[in-house]
């Protein structure tokens, strides 16, 4: 009976946690200044292969930034690599911006976005440097904020990825993983001083940030270059802060198959990376704790009103959650009913931690080992590989 009231209980405190992650995210996502951004700053682009959006990825930073503040460097391994023509286009389409394609040569033993970030950095001549990934659309809040937390003395910055409105089955699950997953504690990690969402799809540093870091060579061999770059930062004290805007991210291949991998890549990275919080994560899940509430009441015969209620409460707190932060953070005007995926998504998550014990992952045509603490080894390069 007590471990039955005690998960009951977890549940519970969980459900009401996520309404407190709900109201930290409304109060911290304000927006940004109206005005555009007037810092001069050095923006990165590492790429590895073709995006859905890749075009259009690029083209977001010249919308974002209509007074020409910021350098852009699109980074590559390879100018055989099919990106090479995509970011040459987009280059030449701009003669009056400082926009440059550099090809970093073979990453070697480095894993290959890291490999990207070091080179370009040489070639970076601002002070204020940010970091974007190619499946990312820039905007010009975005830019502006992240230009008033520099202005305001920040050594960091980083923005909440939020992923594109579904249009199929396989975009809900990334949509789930993003929004009405990882995103779900960050306003309310950060406004409690734990901020440890350090998301590589937009990220920014100052030039003497990344020196008490240690340097971009610290994420040289980390499968998580963002996550461990942060956390190197917080250690040498860096001020970190978190953007009141976020970044529009859309994932490229929603084939079933295709997000399977995908996810399953995550989970591992994850479970690597941060051990800790993989242990724990099944018991912020208000769903998964009074699922297991039940069970527990139906094996031992014991009332079903308890663990009920508390499942009951789960399963509405999670979707009615989802559905308006989706609709205050993003403007999607899905109705309530189509978030019954969440539903479905906390059981199958069950799947997805078990995968992640698996220490080999397979990432744009290489497959990584990998080690606690993130560290990474490369053992396989080629076309073989699943791009992942």
């Amino acid at each position: 009976m007590i471990l039955i009231k005690a998960l009951s209980a977890a549940s519970f405190a969980a459900s009401a946690g996520l309404w407190a992650c709900l109201a930290a995210s409304a109060r911290h996502f304000q927006g940004a200044p109206d005005e555009p951004c007037r810092l001069p700053m050095t923006l990165i682009k590492p790429v590895k292969g073709l995006d859905d959006e890749m075009a259009a990825s690029f083209e977001s930073i010249v919308a974002a930034d209509p007074l020409n503040t910021l350098q852009v460097i699109v980074a590559m391994e390879s100018a055989e690599d099919p990106a090479f023509a995509v970011a040459g286009t987009f280059r030449d389409a701009h003669p009056g911006r400082d926009i440059s394609v550099v090809v970093t040569g073979p990453a070697g033993a480095r894993m290959g976005k890291a490999h990207n970030m070091i080179v370009a950095l040489d070639s970076a001549k601002h002070r204020f440097v940010l970091f974007s990934d190619a499946d990312t659309r820039m905007s010009a809040p975005l830019l502006a904020d992240a230009a008033r937390a520099f202005s305001a003395g920040a050594d960091a910055v980083y923005a909440m990825p939020y992923h594109a409105q579904a249009v199929d089955s396989g975009g809900w699950w990334f949509m789930i993983a993003f929004n009405h997953a990882f995103c779900v504690p960050v306003a309310l990690s950060y406004r409690v001083g734990q901020l440890r969402s350090f998301a590589g799809a937009f990220m920014g540093y100052t030039r003497e940030a990344l020196a008490r870091a240690g340097g971009l060579d610290v994420v040289a061999h980390a499968i998580a270059d963002d996550l461990s770059l942060g956390l190197a930062a917080r250690s040498a004290g860096a001020r970190q802060e978190l953007l009141r805007v976020p970044v529009r991210v859309s994932e490229t291949g929603t084939a079933p198959r295709e997000v399977f991998a995908h996810l399953a890549k995550w989970a591992s990275i994850v479970c690597w990376t941060y051990p800790a919080v993989w242990l724990i994560a099944p018991l912020f899940n208000p769903t998964l704790l009074a699922a297991a509430a039940l069970a527990a009441a139906g094996l031992r015969s014991r009332g079903l009103a308890l663990p009920g209620a508390a499942l009951a409460a789960a399963l509405a707190s999670r979707v009615v959650v989802a559905w308006l932060q989706d609709r205050r953070l993003a403007g999607y005007r899905l109705g309530v009913w189509a978030y019954w995926r969440l539903l479905v998504a906390d059981l199958g998550a069950l799947l997805f931690y078990v995968l992640g014990l698996r220490s080999e992952v397979e990432w744009r045509g290489r497959r990584y080992r990998l080690f606690l603490g993130g560290r990474c080894e490369v053992v396989a390069v080629g076309e073989g590989a699943t791009k992942l």
